[in-house]
């Protein structure tokens, strides 16, 4: 027996909304006139008695009338509910076929059946999120994770409210669930999340957290995805050639990129990602078809990053090279050449021999050069605690710095470890930054941790 060739349906599925599925397809039939006008009508007054049904059931039959914004609820649950029925089918012919030929009570009830089903999908991905949940300071993702989701599995209710979406989400997938209502955007999100984990987990988690921390030091505070930067930086080291796993890049990394695809067209460059994706999913040895497909689905929105980074020289915004916060830069600060030592003599006995403080003042301002002379002086000049800090007023925070990680003030063992010109310097400087504004002493301190004398 010969297969029949099944005739393609009238009606576009790509014109149909994925929200208002129900709704969308009754229209679309009735312009290609697959429904006739008798049974729209028919449709139309099934569609109120389900409403007067469900209105009842919603009182408990105390009450014969609501406001008109529960009703519209009631309504849009009844259309959702059915869509989700009708989605299930195997074809639009399959679909449109019940429409004509089941009551629309039946089709909700089908639904229910349906949505019951979807909930049990949504708490199974739900829960290899959580399995997979990265270790992350992002606020914005451990909330939605672990709060964001709990009002729709404890309140979701599928007979009044069922294309509401009871949940608190603030993270960005890579791909925003869009057109979609009810259970059914949470069963896309939490699956495109559990995807975007899945992908993450290849990964180091703390490489991860030094990735975001050179996209954003305050990243934890931002919404943006993970799984896009760890995607764009693995895909930059598989361009260079280099270990996607490390998900780093130096100055001259950053200057090979450059060359290597500058001056290539959109399609050009797309297709120079793509092939680096696909060597990517070699390397990494990612199995899942899914997650291929997901992850290949994002290279147009790369690419299209990956060129506003050529035309504006700020790749490294796109490969981010990784930043560790915990680890503070080391400043390397020269406290420069000192004066031969007769010079020092004369200078220092002209000092000390001043009658007013304006005078010394103006040899400090004429012939101290550097932060070294300026140590020595303050050690040597026999200065009270006032004209000390008349001097120190005169430095930089950098300089201050300097001066106190060189000579912190230890009471204990200053007497012997010490000489008394040593010890006074000490006490006028400790003096000195206990005037200082909160905000400044706390920036001069936390200098002190960073600063090496060379």
């Amino acid at each position: 027996m010969k297969n029949k060739i099944k005739k393609p349906s009238m009606i576009d599925g790509d014109k149909l909304s994925g929200e208002f599925y129900f709704q969308s397809l009754l229209q679309e039939a009735y312009v290609k006139g697959v429904l006739s006008s008798k049974e729209s009508e028919r449709i139309q007054l099934e569609c109120l008695k389900l409403l007067a049904d469900n209105t009842e059931r919603f009182t408990r039959g105390q009450s014969s009338s609501i406001r008109v914004e529960i009703a519209q609820g009631i309504m849009a649950s009844n259309l959702f509910t059915i869509g989700i029925y009708l989605k299930s089918l195997p074809d639009l012919d399959t679909a449109i076929f019940h429409i004509q030929n089941e009551p629309l009570e039946k089709l909700y009830e089908y639904g229910l059946a349906v949505l019951k089903r979807k909930i049990n999908v949504a708490h199974y991905f739900y829960n290899r999120v959580c399995k997979s949940k990265l270790k992350t300071a992002n606020q914005a993702y451990n909330l939605t994770i672990d709060q964001g989701f709990k009002p729709f599995f404890e309140s979701y209710e599928i007979n009044f409210h069922a294309h509401e979406i009871p949940s608190d989400i603030d993270y960005q997938l890579i791909h925003p669930v869009t057109d979609l209502a009810g259970v059914e955007f949470v069963i896309k999100y939490l699956e495109s999340l559990y995807y975007e984990n899945l992908f993450c987990s290849y990964f180091d988690a703390d490489t991860i957290h030094e990735v975001m921390s050179g996209y954003d030091p305050s990243y934890k505070y931002l919404l943006d995805n993970i799984c896009a930067q760890v995607f764009q930086n693995a895909l930059g080291c598989q361009l260079l050639t280099a270990p996607p796993d490390r998900l780093d890049f130096s100055p001259a990394d950053l200057n090979a990129l450059d060359k290597k695809l500058k001056n290539h067209s959109q399609a050009e460059l797309q297709t120079q990602l793509e092939t680096a994706a696909r060597e990517l999913v070699t390397d990494l040895e990612l199995t899942n078809p899914t997650l291929k497909k997901y992850l290949i689905a994002s290279l147009p929105k790369i690419t299209t990053t990956v060129i506003q980074g050529l035309a504006t020289h700020s790749l490294n915004k796109v490969f981010v090279p990784r930043y560790n916060p915990n680890i503070k830069p080391i400043v390397h600060y020269n406290m420069g050449i000192k004066m031969d030592d007769k010079a020092y003599r004369e200078m220092i006995t002209e000092f000390l021999s001043c009658r007013f403080f304006e005078d010394k003042l103006a040899i400090i301002k004429e012939q101290i050069k550097t932060l070294a002379d300026m140590e020595d002086l303050l050690i040597a000049g026999e200065l009270d605690p006032a004209e000390a800090a008349m001097i120190f007023a005169l430095l930089e925070d950098i300089e201050l710095a300097v001066l106190t990680k060189r000579h912190p003030l230890h009471p204990a063992i200053d007497a012997i470890d010490f000489s008394a010109s040593e010890i006074r310097m000490q006490q006028n400087l400790d003096a000195y930054l206990r005037t200082l504004p909160r905000e400044r002493l706390a920036k001069i301190l936390s200098m002190t941790t960073t600063v090496e004398v060379v």
